[in-house]
């Protein structure tokens, strides 16, 4: 049995990525673990985008940390679904969290690399979001970016965190240990089966991602994850569904 399948940004293949819209459509369709990404605005609030550009989901130029959360609000994050019925703007986390979290299962909180500067804004204002929706045993807080995830260490070391990497090489696994991480995000496309056992062997819990296809999927279970994220949940559900592991 996996411990989750994270519906990464919501369904990001299915419905607008890391929108109230997408996530609702996840839920919709059974997802009960999401995983999102946590940016700051210009006026110092936490959004859910992923790039630090507003081109490729909402049309517009310009990064978010150019426009406040009330003109972010305004936009339409739905550029890759032209078709898709309703407005789906680029949202404040506590939104999200305030529509979904008191009903979901378990959360991966990505904070998106930025300057340490305001890294040093945002993890508490993360911290203050996890602890306001009772987060703390259901939440992982993931990152790229290992200075991120040492704030978080240092402010709240109950959480528990992720480091995400291309685990291609020794170094990364050693990263996630020195860190304290609870879990390694192992991906697909760059690492390996030994990898994930190494990890596993070291402690750690892993994320597996993604996985988009059938293919994908029963890799990722050959590997032994204990979770994975996918772009298309509803192809996991089913696949997952019918093999009783979820």
């Amino acid at each position: 049995m996996l411990e989750a399948l994270y519906g990464h940004r919501g369904a990001a293949y299915e419905a607008p990525e890391n929108t109230l819209a997408g996530f609702a459509y996840a839920w919709k369709i059974g997802v009960r673990s999401f995983e999102l990404d946590v940016r700051l605005s210009a006026d110092q609030e936490l959004v859910v985008l992923h790039d630090e550009s507003l081109q490729r989901t909402a049309g517009v130029a310009g990064k978010v940390g150019e426009f406040t959360a009330a003109q972010l609000a305004e936009m339409n994050a739905k550029a890759l679904f032209a078709g898709w019925h309703e407005k789906a703007w680029v949202p404040r986390l506590e939104e999200v969290l305030g529509a979904f979290a008191g009903m979901a299962k378990s959360w991966e909180l990505e904070i998106k690399a930025d300057r340490p500067e305001n890294l040093e804004i945002l993890c508490p204002k993360l911290l203050e979001q996890i602890e306001r929706f009772d987060l703390s045993e259901r939440a992982v807080v993931t990152s790229f970016d290992a200075h991120a995830l040492e704030i978080m260490r240092r402010i709240a070391p109950q959480v528990r965190r992720g480091f995400i990497s291309r685990y291609d090489q020794p170094s990364h696994l050693e990263t996630a240990l020195g860190l304290g991480c609870y879990r390694a995000c192992i991906p697909l496309v760059s690492s390996s089966k030994a990898t994930v056992q190494a990890a596993r062997a070291a402690g750690l819990n892993v994320t597996g991602w993604q996985g988009d296809s059938v293919e994908m999927l029963e890799t990722l279970l050959d590997w032994g994850v204990d979770a994975i994220t996918s772009n298309r949940p509803s192809l996991a559900l089913d696949y997952l569904g019918k093999r009783g592991l979820l």
